[in-house]
């Protein structure tokens, strides 16, 4: 079996995958690639593939994703930032509304319908196919189990603390609120995966960065569910300024942690992650339930400090920001993402 650079497997859905898109460009607008390769420098491009098409169009490096919908569009439009341009996104299934979306953010993509959206201005090539539907709805990618819930939650800790490779695994299992049984499984499929290795003392965590963006678009859909997110509305503007997150029994996250961490970004949602009850908190802020409110407030599923260095002594850990972040697909925090990824992640 093919392999990318830092052992990640080219397997046979990402084959047949890359093919029936490329048929479907040729059935649909006439474009035939002249010759694919799988990219022996991917772990470094952050590219799967390189197309290479008949002139006057340039090679495109490919991104191959199994799905895509809502929730996993901040997560693919950050890591498209980070493919050399011309880059394509290739997907199953693109529906015409997430056509748009991807158009707008300037993401050239194909699908194995024949949708297709390709801009090339020198020479002047332009494709805009739209409206090809399956023949039946097509599912996002059922992810692998380690990256279920209850797998995200024992990977949390090695992203966001260097003492985990030193860990035990009743720590892990500490830090994670999960069985030992479950770390241990976790570990396991990690190391088949390649994303961990074991010694004698200690993990080894390969491929980070991978397992970084695999971390943040399972998320939304796997885990952030589970937490019992609920939104309600408060009056008091900038509150996160001046709340005492300590008495609240909270830790700040979404976009005013963003802020905070970057300079970046002026807050209009925020979001909080209790450890209790929400009563100090609703009381302090006076909020109202409110479906459409600009505050969401979800369960804590971590137990560990993290170490000094951060503006707030109650932020979140930068990974879970720049996880809910890419979870809302906005411009403007998929840009902010990208700076605390650079600045606190890799």
């Amino acid at each position: 079996m093919a392999r990318r650079t830092g052992g990640a497997k080219i397997d046979g859905k990402e084959r047949a995958l890359l093919d029936k898109a490329l048929e479907g460009l040729e059935r649909t607008a006439a474009i035939k690639a002249r010759r694919v390769r799988w990219d022996t420098a991917a772990g470094a491009l952050r590219a799967d593939a390189l197309i290479e098409f008949a002139d006057p169009l340039k090679a495109h490096r490919v991104k191959l994703k199994g799905g895509l919908t809502p929730a996993r569009l901040g997560p693919i439009l950050a890591e498209m930032r980070r493919v050399p341009v011309p880059n394509l996104l290739v997907v199953p299934y693109v529906s015409p509304p997430m056509a748009h979306r991807l158009r707008g953010a300037g993401v050239q993509f194909l699908d194995g319908e024949g949708n297709a959206y390709l801009n090339q201005k020198k020479p002047r090539i332009f494709v805009w196919v739209t409206g090809n539907r399956p023949p039946k709805p097509c599912p996002g990618e059922r992810p692998l189990r380690v990256f279920r819930a209850a797998g995200l939650r024992v990977i949390f800790p090695f992203l966001c603390l260097p003492d985990a490779k030193t860990a035990t695994y009743r720590d892990l299992a500490r830090m994670a609120g999960v069985a030992l049984g479950t770390v241990a499984k976790t570990i396991q499929e990690l190391e088949h995966l390649g994303f961990l290795r074991k010694t004698k003392t200690h993990f080894v965590l390969e491929n980070r960065e991978r397992l970084l963006d695999a971390w943040a678009d399972a998320y939304p859909r796997e885990l952030r569910p589970l937490l019992k997110p609920r939104r309600f509305r408060t009056e008091k503007k900038d509150w996160w300024n001046d709340a005492d997150w300590t008495l609240l029994g909270a830790w700040l996250g979404g976009e005013p942690a963003a802020a905070l961490l970057t300079k970046h970004l002026r807050p209009v949602f925020a979001t909080a992650y209790l450890a209790g009850g929400l009563s100090e908190m609703a009381r302090a802020l006076r909020l109202a339930k409110d479906d459409g409110g600009n505050v969401e407030v979800l369960q804590k599923f971590w137990a560990f400090e993290l170490e000094e260095g951060l503006p707030h002594p109650r932020l979140v850990p930068p990974l879970l920001v720049y996880a809910d972040l890419l979870a809302t697909g906005e411009p403007r925090n998929v840009e902010t993402a990208a700076l605390i990824r650079e600045q606190y992640l890799v």
